[in-house]
């Protein structure tokens, strides 16, 4: 019978490390009575019990059925409540023998561990309240970060300053509603929405987050990268570019005309932003169905790139299929290859002189492109802002101390100044300045009455609560299971 992320939890077990062989091997394990497990299998058991939390200690991993060793090891042992998961854990560094590995998860199921599920040890951590729901998505997010902006991005939200930010609001919304509540449940009391809820203050609640939300567009960006598409005439080097770019054959390259019939994809980093980075078949009359295909696909891809590299032969100069390339992406970069050649013709005003053959002008050509991903860059955050290293312009909220109040004053005018990448919070974030939009509207519009005051509270409330879903306060089963379910297993 499967399990669940919700069913009683077990001491579970998992490869935290990539699968295949390598140098080292890291298996995670956490759970009340893992230690206890673990200590029959380990040859200095007793040091093993004895362990504080935090320490490491030295032996060789043993199978208790035939008492052979199986590997030396290293076992880091953390324990509860000061532990990853708020559980008793421990980590086994062993040689990355893919062997080694079987066997030792072989050996921990049958001592009683139960496979990990993807995730299991985040979930834990969120369940015994050592991260919230914005905390874990971002340990998922750093994994699976493809360049240095997302990673740099990803790392901000992990170290809770975000999530912070969201409870502090969460709990002013909070405060405010408390006081109306009274109101409403004594009717003698007086009050209106525009005493109990200060204009100023959603206003200022409603421009941050949806600064925020609008940051999701920067997120994606750098999670999801920038379409990059070499388009032009058959011949004319974009295979031996595309090789040049992403630094390994992938490309067939061959004088031979027609060579690519298909769209081929392989990516790089520049600027800390993931280029995706297309080749595609040449532009010219087609010989046959299958090459007038490739060309068509060409064609709806240019149109459809973030940016287009217009590669022409300088052996040959523009052709009526660069013509029209370039009348359809007229803001296409423009370079000029085969300039390696003595039969080469000068590059036109506006072009870049390269050589794809010998590297010449590719450093013009990243120039060119990091410009284009900065614009794109600038363009997604629109309001929101962003500077060259990837972070939100503006000022910072103060953090929040232990013991200190989390609830800002209605002066605090600063923004959110991180990045969302994720869907769900994109969504969420919306909800609650749709709500706080409904909240300003009642308290705006006059007269007060007190039908308008419980039509502004059930407003602000979903505000509320669109900030608990979002840092995981308030969470339905099927949604956590859908959240940690996509992570890697050992995380």
């Amino acid at each position: 019978m499967s399990r669940s992320y919700l069913d009683p939890p077990l001491p579970i077990v998992a490869l935290a490390t990539v699968a295949g062989k390598s140098a080292l091997a890291v298996l995670r394990a956490s759970g009340k009575g893992c230690l206890e497990l673990l200590a029959p299998c380990f040859s200095r058991g007793e040091k093993l019990l004895a362990a504080p939390g935090h320490s490491l200690v030295h032996g060789h991993f043993v199978d208790p059925g035939d008492s052979e060793a199986i590997d030396e090891v290293l076992v880091a042992v953390f324990r509860a409540p000061a532990s990853p998961t708020g559980e008793d854990q421990f980590e086994i560094s062993c040689h990355g023998s893919p062997v080694i590995v079987r066997r030792i998860l072989s050996v921990l199921e049958t001592a009683g561990f139960s496979p990990a599920l993807p995730g299991e040890f985040s979930f834990r951590a969120f369940a015994n309240g050592k991260e919230d729901l914005v905390g874990a998505e971002a340990v998922d997010e750093l994994v699976s970060a493809p360049g240095e902006a997302a990673r740099a991005e990803a790392l901000r939200r992990l170290g809770g300053g975000l999530s912070r930010r969201l409870e502090m609001a969460r709990k002013t919304m909070l405060g405010l509603l408390a006081e109306a509540e009274v109101r409403l449940d004594y009717a003698e009391e007086d009050g209106s929405p525009s005493e109990l809820f200060p204009a100023e203050r959603l206003r200022s609640f409603r421009d941050k987050l949806s600064s925020l939300s609008a940051s999701w567009s920067i997120g994606k960006l750098h999670s999801e990268g920038v379409r990059v598409v070499i388009a032009g005439s058959a011949n004319a080097g974009k295979s031996s570019l595309f090789n040049l770019l992403v630094r390994e054959e992938r490309a067939i390259v061959s004088p031979e005309p027609g060579t690519t019939r298909d769209w081929i994809e392989s990516g790089f980093e520049l600027a800390g932003i993931p280029v995706r980075l297309v080749d595609t078949a040449g532009l010219r009359e087609g010989t046959g169905t299958v090459e007038a295909i490739g060309m068509d696909r060409s064609r709806s891809l240019a149109a459809g790139a973030d940016v287009v590299i217009c590669l022409a032969d300088a052996t040959l100069g523009l052709g009526p299929a660069d013509e029209e390339l370039l009348a359809r992406r007229a803001d296409a970069i423009r370079a000029w290859n085969k300039v390696d050649r003595s039969d080469a013709a000068p590059a036109p005003r506006g072009w870049i002189a390269l050589s794809a053959l010998e590297g010449r002008g590719l450093p013009e050509l990243l120039g060119a492109l990091e410009v284009r991903l900065r614009e794109l860059e600038s363009r997604a955050g629109g309001l929101f802002g962003s500077g060259s290293d990837g972070r939100a312009s503006g000022s910072t909220l103060p953090l929040a101390r232990r013991g200190e109040a989390a609830i800002p004053s209605s002066s605090d005018t600063a923004v959110f100044d991180f990045v969302v990448a994720s869907p769900r919070q994109k969504r969420l974030l919306d909800r609650a300045v749709a709500s706080l939009e409904g909240t300003l509207a009642i308290v705006e519009a006059g007269p007060d009455a007190p039908i308008l005051l419980d039509a502004a509270a059930l407003e602000l409330r979903d505000a509320a609560d669109a900030l608990g879903e979002l840092t995981g306060e308030i969470a339905s089963p099927e949604v956590l299971e859908t959240i940690f379910s996509g992570f890697c297993l050992g995380k």
